[in-house]
């Protein structure tokens, strides 16, 4: 008799130890959910579209089926994104802000030869090696009078631009590796409701980030919205992405494309560029489609202050792992908690 009330109590013990380890198990389990971040999964969100550089900033693009993806910038063989840029007397950036026609301003580059040129007008040529071989170092100024500095392109190069732009004394500078530059990219709490992530980007002539990425999708609502459809080429993106929802874009903070990943880090906000028509390289008398866009995409809650009346559309991105990509591939994202 004592042997089965020491078995039973034997029993209840252990049960007693079971409910109370289960029940520590459970509060831990709720206490980790509570207090830690499921981690992010990867969701497969479209694919390329179209991929697209830009040799000298503001003029004509060239759209390519496959590039390499470098902390600078895509490359596709000789071709750099915007590391060409013209300048005033006094080092100041020309841009199609100001001087539409550039967009019309197409480049060719082969076996080092670069050729510029423009309808009704005589092509002009420099070569890349002599450039660096001179070292003819000038100053540049783009977007708040920050500086980054570039090589001389010669005075053939020169002369064409300034025909074309009706500016006498432009010039032509070079960025290359090494070069001083002032506008090194540090992200700042301010561009998202959403943590920011912490980066440090250079680019040679872009305006803020190596990357900018636009969708589809969102393209195609604004066009519902336009009288008359612009194009992605309005909104001068390296990226397109197909095959997802509009404005997807918003909500994306790590992206995955074969082998490379990037990192978006600020909503890309727009200026009078976007009506700049790039096959006539005239700008929208009505202003189109910034002014739509400023009906619906305005930045929300504290972006309102940051960004101001610049709306959005795209978004701007950091390399995280380098390599090639291509027209076709499905691009996978990790979603922030919400849109911005």
């Amino acid at each position: 008799m004592n042997s089965l009330y020491e078995d039973r109590k034997v029993i209840l013990g252990i049960i007693g130890t079971s409910v109370v380890s289960w029940n520590m198990f459970i509060t831990l389990r709720d206490l980790i959910k509570k207090y830690t971040k499921p981690s992010a999964e990867w969701v497969p969100v479209g694919r390329i579209k179209s991929l697209h550089l830009y040799p000298i900033k503001s003029c004509k693009g060239k759209e390519v089926f496959q590039y390499r993806c470098t902390p600078l910038g895509p490359v596709f063989g000789e071709y750099l994104d915007r590391h060409f840029l013209v300048i005033n007397s006094d080092g100041k950036f020309y841009t199609a802000r100001t001087k539409p026609q550039m967009v019309l301003i197409e480049t060719v580059i082969e076996n080092g030869v670069v050729t510029v040129s423009f309808p009704g007008k005589e092509s002009a040529q420099f070569k890349i090696n002599e450039v660096r071989e001179k070292k003819d170092l000038r100053n540049g100024y783009l977007h708040v009078n920050l500086r980054t500095d570039g090589y001389d392109c010669g005075d053939v190069v020169a002369n064409f631009f300034s025909d074309v732009l009706e500016e006498p004394g432009t010039r032509v500078i070079m960025y290359d590796s090494g070069l001083f530059t002032e506008r090194t990219c540090k992200t700042e709490e301010g561009w998202w409701n959403n943590p920011v992530p912490k980066r440090i980007d250079d680019t040679a002539y872009a305006d803020l980030a190596p990357y900018m990425i636009t969708t589809q999708a969102s393209l195609d609502d604004l066009n519902s919205k336009l009288d008359q459809n612009v194009s992605s080429i309005n909104f001068r993106p390296c990226i397109v992405v197909d095959d997802c929802a509009a404005w997807d874009e918003d909500k994306w903070l790590d992206l995955r494309i074969g082998d490379v990943q990037m990192q978006c880090f600020k909503p890309c906000t727009r200026c009078i560029l976007t009506t700049v028509n790039p096959e006539s390289g005239t700008k929208d008398k009505d202003m189109q489609p910034l002014k739509k866009l400023r009906e619906f995409r305005l930045g929300p809650g504290k972006l309102r202050q940051e960004f101001g009346e610049s709306p959005i559309f795209g978004v701007n991105a950091g390399l995280v792992k380098p390599g090639y990509i291509h027209v076709g591939q499905t691009v996978w994202a990790k979603y922030k908690p919400s849109a911005f």
